[in-house]
């Protein structure tokens, strides 16, 4: 037998869906998935962070996923997600030279590793626990195949992203409310940054009408207060979401700004086997160094026209630009410049 089921998000929740086949083990139905994709990018300038010197295009292999997933339900309470993964992170404000190794977990390219372990309980009806590595409820997710645009934007540079910890959530119909509690392992979350060893997250989503929304809180011990609303809802045929963040630093050196916030707007016209996602970001950093992006006030403009040609299969093409109030970008010479544009290409198949 074979389903539509969606790759998922901290429980991989669907982007869009895919053909995926299942596997009767000890009469026990689980689900195999994953996703390939490979592209080319190209980059006027890089983060400073990484030095000068570096290719200014160039192909790569941007995810190799496969997982296998089993629901934890009334009858079967005990279930599991899983997946080993391999990928690249570019975000419009730092390539994946750079970005693929501020993840404290480890280098998301390279060697396959862990990137989704997690056991599930329903200790209840309609309250589950899940427990071991997890992804955050809020924002993009780390795989380029899940999200409608090939390189993250700024906001997901100040999400933890991924860690490994516990999460109980009860579903009461209209309405999941999550409360947990970690120890760190995600972006910028490692020595040299801010040493994340204890966490807690929690937050409520739902939908009010046509409206779905989402209120986040992920508090670090000595670190990030970061605040989060999502909303997201349909006008015709085009899919709108706005994000927006707040983020206090419970520690600052004297001097120094100890909040930043950001704003993001998605706009995704679809219009069948063609999509056109489109995000607008804005983002006041202050000199607190929240955000990657330097002193003051940035912004950035992406656009990923979509082709795709079945369910589980797509071809698109990108374009950001971004420009910062601060000098936090290098030429291949070694210049410093105040912005960054990228174009890339990216085909993917989702299974």
């Amino acid at each position: 037998m074979r389903k539509l089921v969606g790759l998922a998000a901290a429980g991989l929740l669907a982007v869009s869906t895919a053909n995926a086949g299942n596997i009767n083990v000890a009469n026990t139905d689980m689900v195999m998935y994953g996703g390939v994709s490979t592209g080319w990018g190209y980059q006027t300038t890089d983060h400073s962070a990484g030095g000068s010197g570096f290719n200014k295009d160039g192909f790569a292999v941007t995810t190799f996923a496969v997982g296998l997933t089993k629901a934890a339900t009334e009858k079967s309470p005990l279930g599991f997600n899983a997946a080993i993964a391999s990928f690249d992170v570019p975000t419009v404000i730092a390539s994946q030279r750079i970005a693929n190794g501020l993840v404290a977990h480890g280098n998301t390219s390279g060697a396959f590793k862990w990137w989704l372990a997690y056991a599930s309980l329903m200790v209840a009806k309609n309250v589950v626990v899940d427990a071991g590595l997890l992804w955050d409820q809020f924002g993009e997710r780390p795989l380029t195949i899940l999200n409608p645009n090939i390189s993250r934007g700024i906001l997901f540079t100040g999400h933890p992203v991924a860690f490994a910890g516990a999460r109980a959530t009860v579903d009461a119909g209209a309405a999941k409310v999550y409360v947990g509690y970690n120890n760190g392992g995600g972006l910028l979350q490692g020595p040299g940054f801010y040493n994340v060893n204890d966490a807690i997250e929690a937050g409520i989503m739902g939908q009010a009408g046509d409206i779905k929304f989402g209120l986040h809180t992920y508090n670090e011990a000595n670190g990030r207060d970061i605040y989060a609303l999502c909303l997201k809802g349909v006008v015709g045929n085009t899919a709108v979401g706005v994000e927006a963040d707040y983020t206090k630093l419970d520690d600052q050196t004297p001097g120094y700004d100890d909040s930043a916030w950001g704003v993001a707007l998605n706009i995704n016209p679809n219009m069948g086997e063609v999509a056109l996602p489109i995000r607008i970001e804005y983002v006041d950093n202050g000199n607190s160094g929240i955000y990657l992006t330097g002193n003051d006030n940035t912004w950035s403009f992406t656009i990923t026209p979509t082709y795709k040609p079945s369910a589980n299969t797509f071809v698109r093409g990108e374009v950001s630009y971004v420009k910062a109030d601060t000098n936090v970008f290098l030429k291949k010479n070694g210049a410093a410049d105040d912005t960054r544009t990228t174009a890339s290409v990216e085909f993917g198949f989702l299974f």
